[in-house]
């Protein structure tokens, strides 16, 4: 009988857990976002961590998670133009400066007024040759994303995505990505990026801790705007800890689904007024000492 007994409250339990409203489940997660900002060493901002995942998956049987503002979470939730993709992400600091990072996809169906969803995994983090591989969900080069831009693609739904990477206590990254979903996969990277020498599958920005460089999407002008990086000395190039914007920029310009790379461009057409806020992690917090 016991067995049974145990059976039964783990279903009644579940049960329970899933009607939760949505009202009161931004308010746990909001809770353990507060413990991980507050987190004092690597553990206790892994469960912190842990927690705000148990309780997404756990809402994810809820339609109406979709479009719920969450606007309790402070921390990255978009959601792309044409209403089909959301993306709730978050990152963990780690006590030697680097980060780790979650991420959920949502794709709207609208056939079924319903959404399916896929958790990222944070594993691919070497750069050699990063910039042309294919990736999957279950070997995801993490970031946190800010910005999600859909692409006209036949037969396929392409998106375009701008995130940031604290890679280390020397360097950081940002990272211009595509999503292509096809039936309910998702396959990450895409050869959209026309750059010298070739296509890519990804853009890579790799730059000093010391600086900021930029990369920016305006959507009127349906471009990206990026800080042309380069070393302070010539002769350490190829060592991204030495670099950094020197004051020239560079453009991808959406041509036919695919971002056409432009040197040296003229800037003083574009405002801030078309673009979305981004506050650089390492900017907002200091990192915890290590202990």
């Amino acid at each position: 009988m016991r067995p049974i007994l145990s059976s039964i409250l783990f279903f009644f339990l579940l049960a329970i857990a899933r009607a939760i409203p949505v009202t009161e489940t931004e308010a746990l997660i909001a809770e353990a976002h507060h413990k991980l900002s507050s987190a004092s060493n690597d553990a206790e901002a892994d469960s912190a961590s842990a927690e705000m995942r148990r309780l997404f998956i756990a809402s994810f049987d809820q339609p109406e998670v979709f479009d719920y503002p969450f606007d309790k979470l402070n921390f990255c939730k978009i959601t792309s133009s044409d209403h089909r993709v959301r993306i709730f992400n978050w990152n963990t600091p780690r006590t030697d400066g680097s980060y780790s990072y979650y991420c959920f996809v949502l794709v709207w169906e609208a056939k079924d007024k319903n959404f399916w969803w896929t958790e990222f995994i944070d594993y691919e983090r070497e750069a050699d040759k990063i910039e042309n591989k294919f990736l999957t969900p279950e070997k995801w080069l993490g970031a946190l994303y800010y910005e999600i831009i859909p692409m006209e693609k036949k037969g396929r739904a392409t998106y375009t995505i701008l995130g940031w990477d604290g890679k280390d206590n020397l360097t950081t990254r940002k990272i211009i990505d595509a999503l292509v979903i096809t039936g309910k996969k998702i396959k990450i990277g895409a050869s959209i990026f026309q750059m010298e020498g070739g296509a890519r599958k990804r853009i890579i920005m790799e730059y000093s801790n010391e600086v900021s460089a930029s990369a920016k999407y305006y959507s009127k002008k349906k471009c990206i705007i990026l800080d042309h990086l380069s070393p302070k000395s010539p002769m350490m190039k190829g060592i991204f800890a030495d670099y950094g914007p020197d004051g020239t920029y560079d453009m991808l310009l959406l041509k036919k689904g695919k971002w056409e790379l432009i040197e040296r461009v003229d800037v003083s057409q574009f405002t801030d007024n078309d673009n979305k806020p981004f506050v650089d992690p390492r900017k907002e917090k200091k990192p915890r000492k290590k202990g």
